[in-house]
């Protein structure tokens, strides 16, 4: 299924998204040329939607109502400059004691699987105009977006993680979990497609509790993204309700959160110095038409000590420190030379 929602929306003729003091939207839906902005206008048909990984880490919720119209890509200089508070690095010896910490929880019986996750500090990088047009052309099989807020700041990422597409009552999501470089011949490990299938029988679980029918899976199968393959099992369903109410439910997947979701939650927000706010929640647009959500991964935001990225892993049984943080370094490798000059 390929995203038509916006198929004949008209080019912007020099329109403006609002002064610098309101919300600015650009983003590539995978596989397009086209860039599409959003003209704000209460009686608009398309939705765009920017949601927290963990409300309850204060991050709100955001929803832009108006028009999508094809744009061409945002000139350096464009956005004015918005930062949010400085974020720390998270150093090697602390993340590899999170997952340590993770490892005894799983252990104990408290966890299934937990996602660790890290933030790297750029000091000197790329405006988010040209950081924008580098993700473009770097993955063009990517959601890529450039988001500007004046209270929530300046966010772009380029992510391969589809949450939630529908067509009518025709709905399809993905489960995707695994990583390891590209060219590797060996077998994916029994660690790797158990983390993989944790976040498959997730989804299930959620669409048949939503009341999704007639649903089928095929995978998993090898799923490449740039220098990084991941595991992938494509997931469709009919489901006639509140499509929006079905992101939800979904979100967050075990994929960036665990399982069981509430606990796993609870452990990120105690042993994260960081706080996820936008990374690994979701995004993405709807209209009458359907909807496209996808996973705010390989992202990033400008703080007042520079841009910040995100990366993180799942943890279950049989997870190795060192090779978690091997995985996160692989994963900022893939996107990270995308923000600097």
């Amino acid at each position: 299924m390929t995203e038509t929602f916006f198929d004949d929306a008209p080019r912007s003729e020099g329109s403006s998204v609002g002064p610098q003091s309101e919300p600015r939207l650009w983003w590539r839906p995978p596989g397009h040329a086209d860039v599409f902005t959003l003209i704000p206008d209460a009686e608009g048909t398309s939705t765009f939607h920017f949601v927290p990984f963990d409300a309850r880490q204060g991050a709100p919720e955001m929803t832009w109502k108006g028009h999508a119209v094809r744009a061409d890509r945002p000139a350096a200089g464009t956005l004015s400059k918005v930062t949010t508070p400085a974020v720390q690095d998270t150093s090697r010896k602390e993340h590899e004691g999170n997952v340590l910490e993770a490892l005894e929880a799983i252990r104990s019986g408290a966890l299934d699987k937990v996602v660790v996750s890290r933030a790297l500090v750029l000091n000197d990088s790329a405006d988010p105009e040209t950081v924008f047009a580098k993700l473009c052309d770097m993955h063009p099989r990517a959601l890529v977006y450039l988001m500007h807020h004046p209270a929530e700041g300046t966010w772009c990422g380029a992510t391969p993680e589809l949450l939630l597409r529908a067509q009518q009552n025709d709905v399809d999501t993905v489960s995707l979990a695994g990583t390891r470089r590209d060219g590797s011949t060996a077998a994916w490990t029994d660690k790797e497609r158990q983390e993989q299938q944790v976040v498959t029988d997730h989804i299930l679980d959620k669409l048949a509790e939503m009341g999704a029918t007639d649903i089928a899976f095929n995978g998993p199968h090898d799923k490449r993204y740039g220098e990084l393959v991941h595991l992938e099992t494509r997931i469709a369903a009919h489901f006639s309700g509140n499509l929006h109410h079905m992101a939800k439910a979904l979100h967050p997947t075990p994929a960036v959160c665990g399982r069981p979701v509430e606990e796993a939650a609870t452990f990120i927000r105690t042993k994260e110095r960081h706080d996820r706010t936008y990374y690994a929640g979701f995004l993405g647009w709807s209209s009458p038409l359907g909807c496209a959500y996808y996973v705010n991964l390989r992202c990033a935001h400008w703080a007042d000590n520079g841009v910040v990225l995100f990366a993180g892993g799942g943890i279950v049984e049989g997870s190795v420190p060192e090779l978690e943080w091997s995985e996160t370094e692989a994963k900022l490798q893939s996107f990270s030379p995308a923000f600097l000059r």
